[in-house]
């Protein structure tokens, strides 16, 4: 009969070196789809939101270069970045801010309207110990198409 050796710890430490690396491969791979994705969204609501300002000639509610939470924020520009929030898995209402600024006051035809957007959040996966925030912003223009609604 032939000598056997026993390791019986061996096992065990290589299962946690191997769980560790590959829950680290999957937590993080599931950050990074959350922040592409949240960048995909913000990207998409700035640019359906300057487009709205660009049809209405106007912030449309938002007061001129001012951040405002968008949860609460008054018109129709911030009610279509909200619509395209709800669109997405990815972001909520209540981690985003959004500023309209119009190269011209009041707005007029042809004035350059920015729509920006500002958007902090958690990652939904756990780093215990390590701060894991989202910080995004996107920002978009286009030219007014009529005189300023009266907004």
């Amino acid at each position: 009969m032939g000598k056997r050796h026993v390791h019986s710890g061996q096992a065990m430490v290589e299962f946690a070196i191997v769980l560790t690396l590959m829950l680290l491969v999957i937590f993080g791979g599931v950050t990074f789809i959350q922040y592409v994705g949240s960048q995909y969204a913000i990207a998409q609501a700035a640019r359906n939101a300057a487009h709205v300002a660009a049809l209405r000639g106007s912030t449309g509610g938002l007061p001129d270069n001012q951040w405002v939470s968008l949860a609460s924020a008054p018109g129709p520009v911030a009610h279509s970045v909200r619509d395209t929030f709800a669109g997405s898995p990815f972001v909520t209402v209540a981690d985003a801010e959004i500023r309209a600024t119009c190269a011209t006051s009041p707005c007029r035809r042809y004035s350059n309207i920015t729509i920006s957007i500002r958007y902090y959040a958690q990652a939904w996966t756990p780093f215990p110990g390590i701060p894991n925030p989202i910080r995004l912003s996107a920002d978009a223009s286009r030219t007014a198409e009529q005189d300023s609604q009266g907004e």
